[in-house]
């Protein structure tokens, strides 16, 4: 994994994000996406919605159901 060191101030902003931040360039080209780790909120709440009626799917069952959404 390659490392880079970014300012301070530029450290705080990318914490302080509250979705994906995009890195650009000086010429606004994408180099990059930062993604901060879900909170213990939303993985409670993800938690939450995935029971919610007490039915789950396995990885193979999600996947059968997707492809068949995209093939109706």
């Amino acid at each position: 994994m390659t490392k880079v060191s970014v300012a301070d101030d530029l450290a705080a902003k990318i914490r302080s994000g509250e979705g994906p931040i995009e890195l650009v360039d000086a010429n606004g080209q994408t180099i990059g996406v930062v993604r901060r780790p879900p909170t213990d909120a939303e993985i409670e709440r993800a938690k939450s919605r995935a029971s919610r009626d007490g039915k789950r799917l396995s990885w193979a069952q999600l996947v059968a159901k997707v492809k068949n959404e995209a093939n109706a």
